[in-house]
């Protein structure tokens, strides 16, 4: 360390760091004991948090615990487990027939009970919600039923939607049901002509479900949204039927959020006859305020500003397809990141790529809000039917930012794995990392479940490398000549792939690491592996067939996370488990030690409590033979006692899973 830097005062020292991107600060830290402070000074901490992370949960925690300090460190040793593949915490936190997650909150239902259970809080206990008595109070038309399908849609600011259906003489009769756990209370009950490809989003103010029904002029089938104002108590007079608006799968050709102020909606589909005109893609994006109006102020991005790829760069697996809307958590710009496995450039071999896009409805051209252009998109109940969009794109595509363009692993330099292999992939933009769960059996038995998870990063190269590369090696001398792989490979440096946890050795027993594959493959629960993911963490259920009852497994890249039972885990050496071309790269960039259980549990006032969507379907059917409420003794008062009540959360009985704890900042 240069004495100069260490002599320097304090708002110098402040200047520099502000100018620092938190990689490089979370180094400086650690690079001698004189700046140990710039992860503990409460100051400090709350200006890099506003400055260089305002998006993230933990920002958001901070504001509200004003622990900046801690959520700073907080939020680098996330990052770091996710670029270095190590988890903090795995665990089995329930078996269930259905179940959604979203936002560290998890939602399960077994026999005839809805459990929810917030996993990033730490909760040290479960709400139970008797399935039977929350619909005898709700909906009339479902007492006596003893055969009905009760189906988790989402879950968001304590409220929670689902779908109940029963069939009649007259066919399948649909009601969606919309309650508060928290404040025991049925917000609204609505039924429904259809519910095909159902969706609901919300926040504490207003709530939006969508259908895949009303057809088009065109022929297609249109998405249409209808709105409720949660605080006014009613539904919002007429719906939004999206007229050019294609694509039917949400999480693979379309997505819609509730991101701030405002309900988003993006499409990667477009009518084919725009395609075939100069065979160019092109991404559809739409935004609406939040407010009692209703679908009035509707805004679209001019289609030449959502350039997505060119039918000439190669077909594409859409098996391994995922989009996804967010804010950046830096500059809080709206994006999408959408993975692609694709045979680029006629190659023949195919390759994942992760493409992120920024998005922004400033500075629009002009008549792109008018009335005509949003009538081309989207049409309210009291709208005329609407006309064909304008056919005007680019004559020719746009150059892509090599920083938004993230290469994966292809099978010239690692095993790859088949799509049903691979059910659960995600990609990190803030640590330019993307993980998979896969299936690896052994060679020594083929048959046998084995769930690990592999991911790859990339970072800049550091000056020092640079200059090596360009005496290794002969670069362009003219940097426009480039191509996109090259200017992405004269930019980062891609780590090698690495697997967690490492392969058992066959000829010495490991007992620690055997029952953390069993943490992973629970006993006698194989198959249908299906699975979502956040920022923070994984989940997924693994069993034998569907609608049988399932093993939830979850992954932590929190450091945060606690749960009662889950234990130390006792070996270092299967801890730091990576490939062995990345075992040194691993270690050395987290600076791993004996692990230590992180013991402090989290506050109630850490942050908001916010429950999250179902991005996958999750349907039962009951069959009951009584009435009776079916709930277990627990906390509860006489107010409670009608549907809801407090128990001691199953993982605490089930005391299977390991947590890992990487040397505090």
């Amino acid at each position: 360390m240069s004495p100069a830097l260490v002599k320097l005062p304090y708002e110098l020292v402040a200047f520099v760091v502000y100018n620092l991107d938190l990689f490089d600060i979370c180094n400086l830290s650690r690079s001698c004991k004189h700046f140990q402070y710039l992860l503990h000074d409460g100051s400090i901490a709350k200006a890099l948090l506003e400055t260089k992370a305002p998006e993230t949960l933990e920002a958001r925690c901070a504001r509200a615990s004003k622990r900046y300090a801690a959520e700073l460190r907080r939020l680098l040793k996330r990052r770091e487990a996710i670029s270095s593949v190590s988890p903090y915490l795995v665990a089995v936190v329930g078996y269930a027939h259905t179940w959604i997650y979203e936002n560290g909150v998890l939602c399960y239902i077994r026999d005839r009970e809805l459990r929810v259970l917030d996993l990033h809080r730490s909760a040290q206990s479960e709400m139970v919600v008797s399935i039977r008595g929350l619909l005898d109070e709700a909906l009339v038309e479902s007492r006596q039923r003893t055969r009905y399908i009760f189906q988790l849609l989402y879950c968001s600011h304590d409220i929670i939607s689902c779908l109940y259906t029963h069939q009649t003489s007259r066919g399948r009769m649909n009601w969606i049901v919309v309650f508060n756990a928290k404040e025991h209370k049925i917000v609204t009950v609505r039924q429904l002509s259809t519910a095909y490809k159902i969706f609901v989003r919300n926040n504490d103010k207003f709530l939006y479900f969508g259908t895949h029904t009303e057809i088009g002029p065109q022929g297609y089938k249109n998405w249409i949204l209808k709105a409720y104002d949660i605080k006014a108590e009613q539904w919002i007079e007429g719906s939004l039927v999206l007229t050019d608006f294609l694509g039917s799968d949400i999480g693979t050709t379309v997505c819609f959020e509730i991101l701030g102020d405002h309900f988003y909606g993006l499409s990667n589909r477009l009518d084919p006859a725009v395609e075939e005109k100069d065979w160019t893609g092109y991404y559809t994006c739409f935004r609406f305020a939040l407010d009692p109006t209703g679908f009035r102020n509707l805004e679209k991005v001019p289609r030449e500003r959502l350039w997505r790829r060119q039918h000439t760069d190669g077909p594409i697996d859409e098996r391994w397809s995922f989009i996804r809307l967010f804010k950046d958590e830096t500059t809080s710009q709206l994006k999408v990141v959408e993975a692609r496995k694709e045979w680029l450039s006629g190659q023949s071999s195919a390759k994942r790529t992760y493409y992120t896009k920024e998005i922004s409805f400033d500075d629009e051209t002009p008549g792109s809000k008018s009335g005509t252009d949003l009538c081309n998109f989207a049409q309210t109940d009291s709208q005329s039917e609407a006309g064909k969009v304008d056919q005007t794109l680019c004559r020719g595509p746009p150059s892509r930012n090599p920083h938004m363009v993230h290469i994966g692993d292809d099978a010239s330099k690692s095993l790859m794995f088949t799509a049903s292999k691979c059910p659960l992939r995600s990609y990190h933009s803030s640590c330019q990392t993307f993980i998979d769960l896969v299936d690896d059996p052994t060679s020594l038995d083929p048959e046998k479940q084995r769930v690990r998870i592999r991911g790859g990063s990339r970072r800049p190269w550091t000056p020092v490398e640079l200059q090596q590369r360009k005496l290794s090696q002969k670069l362009a001398t003219d940097p426009s000549q480039h191509t996109l792989h090259q200017k992405i490979d004269d930019i980062y440096k891609h780590e090698e792939v690495i697997f967690w946890p490492r392969d058992e050795d066959t000829l010495q027993s490991n007992p620690a690491l055997s029952q953390l594959y069993q943490v992973l493959n629970p006993p006698t629960y194989s198959g249908n592996i299906d699975g979502v993911w956040d920022e923070r963490s994984m989940l997924y259920a693994t069993g034998s067939t569907a609608g049988s009852v399932k093993a939830l497994v979850v992954i932590s890249w929190d450091p945060a996370l606690y749960l009662d039972g889950v234990v130390q885990y006792p070996d270092l050496q299967s801890f730091a488990s990576v490939s062995p071309d990345a075992e040194a790269r691993s270690s050395s960039h987290l600076g791993l030690a004996i692990p230590e259980l992180y013991k402090r549990k989290r506050k109630p006032e850490d942050g908001h409590n916010e429950w999250g969507p179902d991005l996958w379907p999750n349907v039962t059917e009951h069959r009951d033979t009584s009435n009776e409420l079916g709930t277990s003794a627990s906390t509860t008062d006489a107010h409670d006692a009608k549907w809801r009540s407090f128990q001691r959360p199953n993982y605490q009985n089930y005391a299977s899973g390991y947590h890992f704890a990487h040397v505090r900042l």
